[in-house]
This record gives C-alpha cells, structure tokens and sequence, in this order.
C-alpha cells in the first residue's frame, strides 16, 4: 500500500488511500471532477481548479491548454481572463519552472509590481487569498498541471501541503488519461527496477532500499533515474503513480 504521512489522522489517512485507489479507473472528466470535489472535502478547499499549460524545455509556460474548474468563481475566470492576470499572477509565474508546492500568502508577500498588487486585491475580493498550488511537469508532452486549492479554512498549510503532495501526482496521471485514455504503453522494466519501485510506492529512501536489497545506493539511484527515464515521470512521485496506473506495481 502506498505510504502516507503517520502524522495524519486515521480519517485523513484512509481517505488518501482511498482517493489514491479510486484515481486509477478515472477516464473522463466528469469521473475526474468528482474525484476532485472528494479531494475537497478532505483538505477543506472551497475554490479549485486544475489547468493544462503548454511549457517548454525549461519548463517555463507558454499557454494554456485545459481547464477543469471544479468551484472557482466563474466572473473571477471572466475577469481574470479580461485582464490577461496570467501575465502577472504571481502564483502561475512561480508554479511554471519550479512545480514547487506553494503557499499563496508566502508567494503574495514576495509581491511588489503594480500589476501583482493589483492582481491580489481582485483575487481577495472573491475570497482567493488563502490557498495552495502545486502540480506536475510532463517533458514528454510538454505540458505542465497545475492543481489550485483556495479557501480561508485552509490555514493548517503544513497539513494540507503534505496530503495534496501526495495526492497531486496521482490527480495529474488521471487528468491526462481523461485526454488519452488508451494511450499508454506498459514500459519494460527489469526485475529489480520493479523491486525498487515497489520499495519507492512504500515510501523509503535510497538509502533504506539499498539496505534492504543490499546493493549500493548509487545503484539504487541508477535504477531509480532508469525507472524515471521508462515511465517518462518528473518526480518519484509521478512515477509511483504512473506504474500504480499501469498495473506495473500493486496498489
């Protein structure tokens, strides 16, 4: 079973599982935003959207693709599409060649332009001030999600950031099934490639797998960058979710 966090609550801890479960037999985008409207109630988040951004090698965004908007305003999507905020949101410009978890509060502080000032105020007038970003790079498709959670419940950053870390991986494999759903290919990995990413999907670090199979961690780092390189992941994470999606590892 995929690890989660031991400082969650037994509630919080069954409901990743089992949010993790139900993300593998998501194909369409209504099994998507139900999904998500369950993620929800987990964190809790009042306003979320998840988009598709073409990038480039870097990275960086180009444009958008996709948006699945779950519950964010429709007049803040109008206005912030009149505007042309993704311009100036300082959230979207500091998500795009980083795909770091960001706190909103931490990224406004570090504001200063007029338009980013200005982008704040509008956003806080339809209760966006409060929230989390985070998402996954795809270099073989050259897109990028990006999952936002919004809401003034969600003041507990530490916890909720550790539940969406663990989630978002999962949530990105499932978005993009929902664009190609039989388009994936099982890629062909050796016996102990499949070892370590069974060891990944438990949680334990380089150095605790090559203990347990008593090999060097340099060679469990060298099969970690060949399983990366085969499922075509960004993270340890991302793969994880992908084999979980493939069927190459148990859930």
């Amino acid at each position: 079973m995929t690890r989660v966090p031991s400082d969650l609550t037994k509630h919080e801890l069954v409901t990743v599982l089992e949010l993790i479960h139900a993300s593998l037999s998501v194909n369409t985008e209504e099994e998507f935003k139900s999904l998500l409207s369950r993620v929800e109630a987990l964190i809790p988040s009042t306003h979320t959207i998840i988009c598709l951004g073409k990038i480039d090698a870097e990275t960086r965004f180009q444009s958008f693709m996709k948006m699945v908007n779950i519950s964010y305003p429709l007049d803040w999507i109008r206005l912030y599409t009149k505007e042309d905020y993704s311009e100036v949101d300082p959230i979207l410009q500091s998500h795009y060649g980083r795909f770091k978890t960001q706190i909103w509060s931490e990224t406004y502080r570090q504001a200063t332009s007029p338009g980013e000032l200005k982008f704040i105020r509008d956003a806080d007038t339809f209760g966006l001030s409060e929230g989390i970003t985070l998402g996954v790079a795809c270099h073989r498709r050259s897109v990028g999600s990006i999952f936002s959670f919004a809401g003034q419940s969600m003041s507990d950053h530490t916890r909720h950031a550790t539940i969406l870390e663990y989630l978002v991986p999962h949530l990105h494999v499932a978005l993009m099934r929902t664009l190609s759903p039989s388009s994936t290919q099982n890629p062909d990995l050796s016996h102990r490639e499949r070892e370590v990413l069974d060891w990944m999907k438990e949680g334990k670090t380089s150095w605790e797998i090559s203990h347990i199979l008593h090999i060097s961690e340099r060679t469990v780092n060298f099969h970690v960058q060949n399983i990366l390189s085969k499922l075509q992941a960004s993270t340890r994470g991302h793969a994880i979710a992908l084999a979980l999606q493939q069927g190459l590892i148990g859930p």
